[in-house]
């Protein structure tokens, strides 16, 4: 779904030479007052597909400095909010808190699909770890988890979990993105949260309160270290024996020569679903995901930079080849046309 938002923007930029991955402090501080910059910030997932899409705008475009940075998707719509960047990447819609942060600025946005994500569980190579089910990942990585494959399968029979192709022994270290991070929460949401919210309700779950005063999970998400940068988990997972964690596809993909990743069975047919490209965008798979950019309504309209550099990220060319260039899944052809559409209608 694509959804406008009815807030104003300013953002400021330089003319320079390309620059990508820079530190978000970086991002918050290049902005000199001149028109030929581009700061996008945000989901480290989306990241590659925007720095990618950066470099072939620079072959065209040498005076125009893109910078792209990726601190996680939260981080990205603090600056975003706060008139620090341009255009925000995002692996989840934004939240409710974030818009309103956003309102308060007096912020303007248009949410953009830009691609499909599998949200896929690695583990090192030499893991027995094969399919997992909701329940089981619940077992080994929600608020209950004690790190051991028994502790997980018995909590995973609790909260309705059917599969048993767990190891009968043994312990995993789990290394996961952060609260940072919008794979963070798109792995709540979609794999945890219907069992989390049962387990509150069974009184299972230490709770705490949040800011609307609803009673949330204390820990969602119980690891043994949790970092911004996947590249990081990539590491830490192929170094550890018993290491296990997750990321967006592309980052397995990457390494699928020095990690294995975990099918998760499909709750409607039963079945255990490697993610692929294939898997994903046919829905197979069932931990996917839209990724989002949102872009900066009022600097669209003021910046020439910042429009050029939308007008030729979001045309069908890169919303296919560049996407899975990236490492991702195109969206369908509707979906497409779709995002081109709105993004026509916002560049006037």
């Amino acid at each position: 779904m694509i959804r406008p938002s009815r807030r104003s923007f300013a953002a400021v930029a330089t003319v320079g030479v390309l620059s990508v991955s820079v530190l978000c402090a970086g991002v918050a501080h290049a902005r000199s007052g001149s028109s030929g910059d581009v700061a996008v910030s945000g989901s480290s997932t989306v990241e590659p597909i925007s720095s990618l899409v950066a470099e072939l705008f620079a072959e065209k475009n040498p005076d125009v400095s893109v910078r792209v940075d990726g601190p996680g998707t939260g981080d990205g719509f603090k600056l975003f909010c706060n008139d620090q960047t341009d255009i925000s990447d995002a692996s989840r819609p934004i939240k409710p808190e974030e818009a309103t942060a956003c309102q308060d600025k007096g912020v303007e946005y248009t949410e953009l699909p830009i691609g499909i994500d599998g949200l896929t569980i690695v583990a090192n190579k030499s893991s027995k770890l094969k399919c997992v089910d909701f329940g089981q990942i619940y077992g080994l990585f929600g608020p209950e988890s004690d790190g051991t494959y028994a502790t997980a399968q018995s909590i995973a029979s609790e909260v309705g979990s059917t599969n048993t192709a767990l190891p009968a022994s043994g312990s995993v270290k789990k290394f996961t993105p952060g609260p940072e991070s919008g794979t963070y929460d798109s792995f709540i949401e979609i794999a945890e949260q219907k069992a989390i919210d049962a387990r509150i309700a069974a009184g299972k779950v230490k709770t705490t309160t949040d800011d609307k005063g609803k009673t949330v999970a204390s820990e969602p998400l119980v690891s043994d270290g949790q970092f911004p940068n996947d590249n990081d988990i990539v590491k830490r997972v192929e170094g550890t024996k018993n290491g296990v964690g997750f990321f967006g596809f592309a980052y397995y993909d990457e390494n699928a020569g020095d990690l294995k990743a975990i099918a998760v069975q499909n709750p409607e047919t039963g079945k255990c679903v490697k993610p692929t490209r294939t898997t994903i965008q046919n829905e197979s798979y069932p931990v996917r995901r839209t990724l989002f950019v949102y872009p900066n309504n009022k600097k669209v309209a003021d910046n020439k930079s910042v429009k050029d550099f939308l007008g030729f990220y979001l045309t069908k060319k890169n919303l296919t080849k560049s996407v899975a260039e990236a490492g991702y899944i195109a969206l369908t052809p509707a979906q497409i046309s779709e995002t081109i559409q709105a993004w026509k209608s916002l560049a006037g």
